[in-house]
């Protein structure tokens, strides 16, 4: 009697198998035996309270976990409970062209909590281009090149840095030869994000209304068109330094012929107004001076604003406004004494980065060193991020939501990214 010979088995029906079994220890990787368990919402309750770094790590435990995170309605409700988060970007040649997210947890320790964007900003268009970090809002940052000290306007580049997705919005030649600061804004009730680019005509007289404003907005409803928005008098400076908060664009105009100093912008109805400053800041004594010793933040939720003392070198005072645009509701909250830390003194006054879940006040201090202060003790604390002296940064509120679904209709394009966190884990963003 032969040998039975050995059968064979069809290539396609192993490969079913194997794809069965890669999906059952897909699903006990995401936890059959306990989280399976639970209810969705419960599920997408506990993910939504983990810090930006471990959530980021949570995308690869499975399909399902995978689906959950990219859905914009966790990224809203992720943005509703994120510790506060930074992004900053290097100026030194060496590592400019990275990004670093850092969030703070709730004893404001830094360690661990740091992810690095290790794919270069040129955002796979060649070495040879670099993109400066020129705004961030609502999960997204806005991208441009910079020459001499100015923005190029040949385009510029708005991105999800944790998705690799961006788009490119050209403004055309209407603000080529001007001046500009591009801001990013997002409009809550609609869901729509903007690019608003605030420039000063050149050569026109400084009393008649010199300022032009372009606005794009992302998506379909925008029709891939720059629209201009009528500026009203007396907006002769272009802004330096923007604040955002609930879908508004804020900045201080340093002119001696406005009183109130403290312009906005509108992203909804793309209309500009005054913020009243605290009733101290209208006094005689206020002069153009003393506001360049003036900057704007968010803290709490609330505008803020960080003032020189006129007298005292060393010394800063935080003002908040407690109920946006009553300008009775602007409280002075704490001062900050550099004498404490024999830091040297800020000037200009540096950005407000927003404040931490343990109260700490965060802020840069020159351009290159990232501080936190607390009100109660009172004292100041220096924080290290991988020995980096210069740098720029903005608030930030990781997104994980998809370009595709935020800019419906635009072109969309891909850079490879690859983010590691602190702990040297990596891991690769989805791309279709």
């Amino acid at each position: 009697m032969g040998r039975k010979s050995k059968s064979h088995s069809d290539p396609t029906t192993s490969m079913a198998k194997k794809k069965a079994k890669a999906e059952k220890e897909d699903e006990k990787i995401g936890g059959t035996d306990i989280i399976s368990q639970l209810h969705s919402n419960i599920v997408t309750d506990i993910l939504s309270r983990l810090p930006f770094n471990t959530l980021f790590s949570c995308r690869c435990v499975c399909k399902t976990w995978l689906n959950l995170l990219v859905d914009p309605s966790f990224a809203q409700l992720y943005h509703t409970r994120a510790n506060p988060c930074i992004i900053l970007q290097p100026t030194n040649k060496n590592r400019q062209q990275h990004l670093y997210a850092v969030h703070f947890d709730n004893r404001n320790y830094v360690r661990n909590s740091i992810v690095k964007f290790a794919t270069k900003t040129h955002l796979g268009m060649g070495c040879n281009v670099k993109l400066s970090l020129l705004d961030s809002c609502n999960g997204l940052i806005l991208l441009g090149e910079m020459y001499r000290y100015q923005v190029k306007l040949d385009q510029l580049y708005v991105c999800n840095p944790i998705t690799g997705e961006f788009v490119i919005v050209r403004p055309g030649n209407n603000l080529k030869s001007s001046p500009v600061c591009p801001c990013l804004g997002f409009c809550p009730k609609t869901q729509v994000y903007k690019v608003v680019l605030l420039s000063k005509k050149k050569h026109v007289a400084e009393v008649s209304n010199n300022m032009v404003t372009l606005v794009y907005t992302l998506g379909e409803k925008g029709n891939g068109l720059w629209k201009s928005v009528n500026v009203g008098d007396g907006l002769l400076h272009q802004p330096r330094n923007t604040t955002f908060l609930n879908g508004i664009i804020h900045w201080v105009v340093r002119s001696p012929t406005v009183p109130q100093f403290i312009y906005s912008f509108d992203v909804e109805d793309e209309c500009f107004r005054l913020v009243p400053p605290p009733p101290e800041f209208v006094s005689p004594d206020q002069t153009i001076f003393s506001k360049w010793k003036i900057n704007l933040g968010v803290l709490e939720g609330c505008l803020a604003i960080v003032e020189r003392d006129k007298d005292v070198y060393w010394c800063f005072h935080i003002w908040v406004m407690k109920d946006y645009g009553v300008q009775a509701s602007w409280t002075k909250t704490c001062t900050m004494d550099f004498t404490m830390e024999k830091l040297e003194p800020l000037f200009p006054v540096s950005q407000i980065l927003g404040s931490c879940r343990n109260g700490d006040i965060l802020f840069t201090h020159q351009g290159r060193n990232l501080v936190s202060f607390n009100p109660v003790k009172p004292s100041f604390k220096i924080h290290r991020i991988e020995k980096l002296c210069n740098f720029l940064i903005h608030p930030y509120i990781p997104n994980l939501s998809s370009l595709r679904d935020i800019a419906r209709g635009e072109p969309l394009f891909n850079a490879t990214v690859m983010i590691q966190t602190e702990g040297g884990d990596k891991h690769a963003s989805d791309k279709e």
